[in-house]
């Protein structure tokens, strides 16, 4: 976290409000895991949060197996989470633990400000996004809103989100347009080189639907081929190159 080292008052009072126990009940601890192949990021993060009563940090990692496994055995309140963890995408790493803990709230603290990789957070399962430049009093913040059942972006990253969602108003025309939710899941499967017949079982579909949504991506794309279907799922930050 780049700004100010240390959170100061105001963000020690936001976070005392985050994890107020009443809601839970009067002796119920807030239990978080930390993902982040940064160790010194962690510790730092969680030394900020342990400084408040009833705060348990359960588990740190930066590897996503292992962190899939701490969301499945602890089923945290929440995790805080980089969309760059080692061995295997971050955004699979979510969408695993909203799939297995749907109570856990999930905020991304990482330092990919780019419009797609904030919209591919939040259509894994995150509730918040947050860059890792900015201070503890935003953090404060952001774990705030998701842990009142809302969610968080960051000033600096709503900006580039609104500036992209601009640029698609002005040059959107033609068949294309926005993909369903089961579209972008289908086009995310297929660029990471699944065949039909494994999307369909995944997804519990049959392979003719699976090749129906298949065939209407492309139409709105205006794309032809797995190539230029798995250059758009990279652009789009449905698949992590980077794993």
């Amino acid at each position: 976290m780049n700004g100010h080292p240390f959170p100061g008052p105001e963000a020690g009072r936001i976070l005392s409000q985050a994890f107020r126990a009443s809601d839970r009940g009067a002796t119920a601890r807030t239990t978080v895991v930390l993902a982040d192949q940064q160790a010194v990021l962690r510790d730092a993060v969680a030394a900020v949060l342990q400084a408040h009563e009833g705060v348990d940090i359960v588990g740190s990692t930066g590897d996503g197996q292992e962190c899939v496994r701490l969301g499945q055995d602890e089923r945290p309140d929440l995790l805080i989470f980089d969309t760059a963890v080692a061995g295997m995408s971050g955004l699979e790493v979510v969408r695993r633990i909203a799939r297995d803990s749907p109570g856990t709230r999930m905020l991304c603290l990482s330092a990919r400000e780019q419009a797609h990789w904030v919209r591919a957070a939040f259509d894994a399962g995150a509730h918040g996004y947050v860059a890792k430049r900015n201070t503890f009093d935003v953090l404060a913040r952001a774990i705030d809103g998701v842990m009142r059942s809302g969610s968080y972006v960051s000033p600096d990253v709503a900006h580039v989100l609104v500036n992209r969602f601009r640029g698609r108003a002005a040059h959107e025309g033609g068949s294309g347009g926005e993909l369903s939710h089961r579209e972008r899941e289908v086009a995310r499967l297929y660029a990471e080189g699944l065949a039909t017949r494994e999307i369909a079982d995944r997804l519990h579909l049959s392979m003719k639907t699976v090749g129906t949504h298949r065939d209407h991506v492309m139409a709105k794309l205006g794309i032809r081929g797995i190539a230029q279907l798995t250059r758009y799922a990279v652009r789009e930050g449905l698949i992590d190159v980077d794993h």
